[in-house]
């Protein structure tokens, strides 16, 4: 079943997952050294940390919305070698059946951004042909995500895989942003750009109650969003990513949001805290529940 249910006035929310995939822990925690992440993460013999595929499926004004979708099923031999994913209790799909869902049931798919583990289940093979896995959802992102993902350099083509996301473009179903837009009227998207140039994140926010807010990869574990230094050897703009946590970490902690982060596999969800000093932790939920 799904790891967890939230329940905000008359919005619910489901954290779903793909899986678990395993990571090099220098990778995911950047410049920290390994003698300061490793006692909240301990890597194993072969230096990996654990990183769930989490998902979020959100019912709000009569509509599905899902936000981010996996690694997906797809060959894909360069995606194999990066990605070490375990899947125990099945995929996204899975998770969606045992929900009595099924893929026509959403309405619509966000991306917080199209690296390979967010992306992967918008698209399948249908014969020998890609087709979007959710045939009657139209699928948002950011345009400048978008046309990097597109066009990838360097440093980015082994994180974008273009069978993710070309296919929604040449099916005419994907919507590309620019900039703050509300997607429905408890849902709106916000830029969040430095892990990558055109990443969003979403609040979820119905009337009268705390937001709840979900970071994408702004703050893959709940301790990136805590530290604001703590950034992953990913982010394409590293210093960007600090100036944008700063923001929404001190509007989380005035809103009292509901934090949601994408990866971490002991803090899913949280709310921050400040002490006497003026530093921020994190709490789980159930500590305000």
């Amino acid at each position: 079943m799904p790891e967890l249910t939230l329940q905000v006035g008359n919005v619910r929310l489901w954290l779903l997952s793909d899986g678990v995939s395993y990571w090099d822990g220098g990778g995911t925690f950047g410049l920290v050294g390994r003698s300061k992440w490793a006692k909240l993460l301990p890597p194993d013999e072969q230096n990996l940390v654990p990183q769930a595929l989490r998902c979020v499926l959100i019912e709000a004004d009569g509509r599905r919305v899902l936000v981010d979708c996996g690694v997906g099923d797809k060959p894909n031999e360069l995606l194999a070698t990066q990605y070490d994913v375990r899947r125990p209790s099945g995929t996204l799909l899975d998770d969606l059946h045992r929900l009595g869902l099924s893929p026509e049931d959403v309405h619509l798919v966000v991306f917080t951004h199209l690296h390979g583990d967010h992306s992967g289940w918008a698209t399948c093979l249908s014969g020998e042909r890609l087709a979007p896995t959710f045939p009657h959802a139209r699928y948002i992102v950011q345009r400048r995500e978008f046309d990097d993902a597109m066009h990838p350099n360097e440093r980015t083509r082994n994180t974008y895989f273009a069978d993710n996301f070309a296919p929604l473009w040449d099916c005419g179903v994907l919507v590309l942003l620019d900039g703050p837009t509300q997607i429905t009227p408890s849902i709106r998207v916000v830029p969040t750009p430095g892990h990558t140039a055109g990443h969003q994140s979403l609040i979820v926010q119905p009337r009268g109650e705390p937001p709840i807010f979900l970071t994408g990869d702004l703050s893959p574990y709940m301790i990136h969003f805590v530290r604001l230094p703590w950034v992953t050897a990913y982010d394409v703009l590293p210093m960007q990513t600090i100036d944008t946590k700063r923001h929404w970490q001190l509007w989380a902690f005035e809103q009292r949001a509901i934090v949601v982060n994408s990866h971490d596999v002991h803090m899913p969800v949280g709310r921050l805290i400040r002490n006497e000093k003026g530093f921020f932790s994190a709490q789980p939920l159930d500590a305000h529940t």
